[in-house]
């Protein structure tokens, strides 16, 4: 060993130096050499001088690893680097491995992204939770598990959901071996004639007499349990729907509930979707039959009147609709532009006061005559600069008008003359004057529900979009009435209106069959679920009525079908002027000079559009107004056959393409 005699060294204190390897006492100073044997290291066995032996443990501990680090060479460090860098690896690896294994378990459609570590984390904790829940439950329950719905199929608990409005409504849980799935549905107090009921408890001391849980307790205790007997898989949607409909045995749901049979019957949807593996839209469209997806036209309320506000105002929204726009995500920035436009407006003029929304979103402002409303709305869409690209849509809602058979559209006035009130055909020619003088595109509810002669002579009077809320409400009787009748030309579809999603899916399908269009709408009372917005896209119906780009339950379904686009990405197409799903067939036909294109609308109209074979393609719309007749006037470039079927054009060797749009 070597020894270093120095004057300047403190005496080192033998009852407490470390001993070398042969076991006798040593000396040294910290600015000589530190010996170190890197093969034989223990906090016993190191060499230190009287100065460390004066520090405090940890900064010894500091002051032995930094003179480790000096007296190692290179290649031992390189060496330990290698060897802690290959110990890091493994852990991580063994880390990733666990949470790779842990994703397996946890349920995840094709479509979604993959998560991250955190999220994995936090949905594992929640499923462990909520299936601890489901053991403390069904402790005593019996141990079955029939085609993908397990025992706890519904397993609402009791559970309520209190809605915006306040109201409780109906949440269903149900779990599957592909995981936990969960609907609510819209809450009302506003009932009407031909919809299903929903089931209250009419108990006064319990949210006065709204309360939800003889709903629920049929969902647990009837519906649920009838249901795993069945033994029917998740995707047999309308089997599943019809045993419940005959487990209730009543036209309007009133013994279960509407609540409760629609609660499961979209839950129901949802598991279907993810045993299939496809977006919960996918799904609806094959059950619907669908084969284009078409994005939907938004009805985004600016204005409310009517029973909804104090002012002037008789009819009971003023809605705006982008129908010009290119694209859903387009459609959403200039409903925004001018709503938020419209909101500054009213600040600058009303004060803020003026600004508070109803509960569609829309602004009640104090306003004294429909006309006002729709010089205010035309100002705003020209102002964002829209013209031609933003139309009016005005909800009459004139049920709530009608008086002795005719109009009083003073009725919040309660000294209303009843001389004044209007005639079904003094109310048509507002309708119609409107549609002349201001770029209004469609009038829902015009007429009472039950004025089927207005419905029919306006309808016949006017290409205009009428739409039926209150007159259809949903129901297969009243929209086959329409039908037949030949009342208004689109209908909306409402999810708890009908009862079931099948129910929902047949009467469009029979809308579809007469050429009308379709609005699936929202409900007041409704939940942040967002199970309309794949509805309206699954059906490629066009047209979305759920109020202002405004309060949280509304814009939650605006922003999934913007996600909606964005996964579709190229394949995407935004419903625009053709918003009532008109175009059903167009054809391509090569003449001498020119290309010609027909669009059969419907069963009724015919669209030609003759582009010119020039450097700028210019063109030329004409008419039909039924298939074979002349044109009422303009000139055709090339003679053209038009056939009874329009899909003899398919055989003939001039066509060069065609285009199914729906």
């Amino acid at each position: 060993m070597d020894t270093v005699n120095d004057s300047h060294c403190t005496p080192l204190d033998t009852n407490s130096a470390p001993l070398n390897h042969s076991g006798s006492p040593t000396s040294g100073n910290s600015s000589d050499i530190f010996l170190y044997d890197d093969s034989s290291m223990s906090d016993g066995s190191l060499y230190a001088s009287d100065q460390e032996n004066h520090l405090t443990p940890r900064k010894r501990s500091e002051y032995r690893r930094l003179h480790k680090r000096r007296l190692r060479c290179p290649q031992q460090q390189i060496q330990q680097r290698q060897a802690a860098n290959l110990r890091e690896r493994r852990r991580m690896q063994s880390i990733n491995d666990a949470f790779e294994g842990l994703r397996a378990h946890i349920p995840t459609l094709p479509y979604e992204k993959r998560l991250s570590k955190v999220d994995t984390l936090k949905l594992a904790i929640g499923y462990i939770s909520f299936l601890g829940e489901l053991v403390r439950a069904d402790r005593n329950a019996p141990d079955t598990m029939l085609s993908g719905v397990t025992n706890s199929q519904n397993t609402s608990h009791e559970q309520k959901k209190v809605i915006i409005r306040g109201i409780p409504t109906v949440e269903v849980d149900m779990v599957t071996e592909l995981g936990l799935f969960r609907v609510g549905v819209p809450s009302t107090d506003m009932k009407k004639i031909a919809e299903a009921i929903q089931l209250r408890d009419y108990n006064p001391s319990e949210y006065f007499g709204m309360g939800v849980q003889n709903a629920v307790k049929n969902i647990n205790t009837i519906i649920a349990p009838e249901l795993i007997k069945k033994n029917l898989e998740v995707t047999m949607q309308k089997e599943i729907d019809n045993f419940m409909m005959a487990l209730d045995g009543t036209e309007n749901k009133s013994r279960l509930g509407a609540n409760a049979i629609m609660c499961v019957s979209l839950v129901v949807a949802k598991a279907g979707a993810a045993k299939k593996g496809v977006p919960l839209y996918r799904h609806i469209s094959d059950m619907a039959g669908v084969t284009s997806i078409i994005l939907p036209v938004p009805h985004f309320t600016i204005l409310t009147g009517g029973i909804l506000s104090n002012n002037g105002l008789p009819f009971q929204e003023y809605l705006i609709m982008p129908t010009g726009a290119s694209s859903f995500v387009e459609a959403m920035r200039i409903g925004t532009e001018i709503y938020h436009y419209v909101k500054k407006s009213i600040i600058a003029k009303y004060g803020v006061e003026a600004s508070y929304v109803s509960e569609s979103g829309g602004f009640s402002i104090p306003l004294q005559s429909h006309r006002d409303a729709l010089v205010f709305v035309t100002d705003a869409i020209k102002q964002c600069g829209y013209i031609g690209k933003a139309e009016i849509a005005i909800n009459a809602a004139a049920t709530d008008l009608y008086k002795d058979g005719a109009y009083d559209v003073e009725f919040k006035n309660p000294n209303s003359n009843p001389q004044d009130y209007m005639s079904s055909d003094k109310l048509a020619e507002v309708y119609l004057n409107n549609i002349k003088e201001f770029p209004v595109c469609s009038i829902e509810d015009g007429f009472e529900f039950d004025d089927w002669a207005a419905w029919s002579t306006l309808t016949a009077r006017t290409q205009s979009q009428l739409f039926g809320n209150d007159l259809t409400q949903t129901s297969l009787r009243r929209v086959g009435l329409a039908v037949e009748k030949k009342a208004g030309n689109t209908a909306a579809l409402r999810i708890n209106q009908a009862g079931t999603l099948s129910e929902i899916i047949e009467a469009y399908k029979l809308l579809k069959s007469n050429g009308f269009g379709i609005v699936v709408c929202d409900r007041w009372g409704d939940t942040d679920d967002l199970f309309i917005a794949d509805l309206v896209v699954g059906l490629s119906a066009g047209q979305l009525k759920c109020g202002a780009p405004a309060r949280c339950e509304r814009i939650g379904k605006y922003n999934q079908i913007l996600r909606i686009e964005e996964e579709l990405g190229a394949l995407s197409k935004y419903a625009g002027k053709n918003y009532r799903g008109q175009i059903q067939y167009t054809y391509y036909k090569k003449g001498k000079n020119n290309l010609v294109r027909i669009e059969f609308v419907d069963t009724v109209l015919v669209v030609v559009n003759i582009l010119e074979a020039c450097s700028n393609f210019q063109a030329h719309s004409l008419s039909w107004s039924r298939r074979g007749e002349r044109p009422a006037g303009g000139t055709l470039h090339a003679k053209i056959w038009i056939p009874e079927d329009p899909r003899m054009f398919s055989s003939s060797t001039n066509v060069i393409e065609k285009e199914e749009l729906r």
